[in-house]
């Protein structure tokens, strides 16, 4: 097929005078066109001046991407697509006659920098045949399976976008770590469906539930989106299209928005265009992450404080599966539910799960008026008792932390290694969240007194039971409210209120 060049851009940028997310280029495509290729060279300086290249069809449809993964220097960026054929993070198909759209995302762009940017078409061919993603949806009248508890990766790439390994080493890497699904979450793009499809109809998954997912990496934070049946529009930094749009796309097709990492650095979550009412999930456990996971809990805390049922998840962000510290299985998200996509996306929505390092942290709460399980809401009479089972498989001796309303409120050591079971009581609950961490016991001997808990000692992290009264608090837990008083004069002594 021959191809023939379209557009040749030589440019030097600076950030003092561009302030733009994105630079696009609007094409005029004639019919017939078979072939597009996208060209992109510039001096690679990492997280100071970093491009990616991405070409979006008349409708707005993501049709190719490519990141820029590896070492600085100088970096050549293509991908084709065609009407039978497509590179990795890209959709095969007919291209149609319209305006598109050759866009250049400024992912880091501290310093100047130089790029060329070139794009070629060829012409179609009358036997192409075009390829599009595969979507199966649950037979009408299929009886739901058993739930049981199932452990998962929500965080990981493959070579559709920055990650080193094909789909087919990705689920043999989840299928040896043990896991129940999987979510490749490759950047921006929805073209690995088609292929996880494939795997599925072949049978490679073995068993492996697969989750539709996408990152939406913007320039302010970087999103988790799951359970997708289209492209839900991932490019967030221009006029017309925030986050607050994608989000209500992606709840439209009835999937579920996750904040990622929400501390790391470039990447850390920065956005405004939004509220948290748009937001699903929290990875709160970033194996990657360190102490940024303990910021992130934090922040998990004030949002559950303000009464945003947010779930906590976790993710491995696993980019290259060979190596030790991107090894699936070493931080998971476990849910309770049915072996299929609806399923478990259920249990992320409604929050019947909990995080792992490796141990079971199982929480559920009981009361004279009723009893839930992680994500659901018991009603208390006045007066309690309010009484938690807790659940715990550990590897190692452990402690467990229980937290009311965000603070540290009860600790006890697990007696054994192994199973156990642990009933905590609030003889005076309070409405709100109660929520339980397990954390490897400490040979320091002012562990106790200080309760140094952190990301390095955490087993395991459980979602909230919800605490609701069900009639007006008694008086003894009711805030007394006083009038703000004015200044005292000089001398002047205010007697104590009775």
């Amino acid at each position: 097929m021959s191809s023939r060049r379209v557009l040749r851009e030589a440019r030097t940028i600076d950030p003092a005078s561009i302030t733009e997310q994105y630079l696009d280029r609007v094409l005029a495509l004639p019919g017939g066109v078979g072939t597009l290729r996208v060209e992109l060279d510039f001096e690679k300086v990492t997280d100071c001046f970093q491009l990616y290249a991405a070409a979006l069809d008349p409708a707005g449809f993501l049709r190719g991407h490519v990141q820029c993964p590896g070492d600085p220097g100088p970096r050549r960026l293509s991908f084709e697509v065609g009407e039978g054929h497509a590179d990795l993070g890209c959709h095969a198909g007919p291209l149609p006659a319209g305006e598109w759209t050759v866009r250049i995302d400024l992912d880091r762009f501290t310093q100047g920098g130089s790029y060329e940017l070139r794009v070629y078409v060829g012409d179609a061919e009358a036997d192409a045949v075009a390829v599009a993603p595969v979507v199966r949806a649950r037979e009408e009248g299929a009886a739901p399976a058993p739930r049981s508890w199932l452990r998962g990766e929500l965080h990981s790439h493959s070579l559709h976008s920055d990650g080193s390994a094909g789909l087919p080493a990705l689920l043999d890497a989840a299928r040896a770590a043990g896991l129940d699904f999987l979510a490749v979450s490759d950047h921006f793009t929805s073209s690995h469906w088609a292929e996880l499809a494939s795997l599925e109809e072949q049978g490679a998954a073995d068993g492996l539930v697969l989750l539709r997912s996408i990152e939406l990496t913007s320039h302010f934070g970087h999103a988790n989106l799951h359970g997708l049946s289209r492209w839900p529009g991932t490019y967030v930094d221009a006029d017309g299209w925030d986050f607050a749009d994608a989000a209500r796309e992606v709840h439209a097709q009835d999937g579920l928005v996750g904040v990622n990492h929400p501390f790391s650095g470039r990447q850390a979550w920065r956005r405004d265009d939004h509220t948290w009412d748009d937001v699903d999930l929290l990875e709160i456990d970033n194996f990657g992450q360190g102490a940024n996971n303990d910021a992130a809990v934090g922040l998990w805390d004030r949002l559950l404080g303000a009464g945003h049922r947010i779930t906590a998840v976790a993710g491995t962000d696993c980019h290259h599966p060979q190596k030790p510290e991107h090894r699936l299985g070493q931080v998971t998200t476990v849910v309770r539910a049915e072996r299929s996509r609806e399923g478990i996306l259920g249990a992320l929505r409604t929050g019947e799960a909990y995080v792992s390092r490796g141990a079971g942290l199982r929480l559920s709460a009981r009361t004279d008026d009723g009893e839930c399980g992680m994500g659901g809401t018991v009603p208390v009479p006045p007066g309690g008792p309010l009484h938690l089972d807790v659940e715990i498989d550990t590897p190692r001796p452990a402690v467990l932390f229980v937290l009311r309303g965000g603070l540290l409120w009860h600790m006890e050591p697990v007696p054994a290694e192994g199973p156990a079971h642990l009933r905590v009581s609030d003889p005076r609950p309070l409405p709100g969240p109660y929520r339980a961490e397990l954390h490897a016991a400490s040979d320091d001997p002012y562990f106790w007194a200080s309760c140094n808990r952190s990301h390095a000692s955490s087993l395991a992290v459980s979602n909230p039971v919800w605490v609701t009264a069900t009639t007006a608090a008694s008086p003894r837990f009711r805030r007394r409210t006083q009038l703000p008083q004015p200044p005292l004069r000089p001398g002047e002594v205010r007697a104590r209120r009775r």
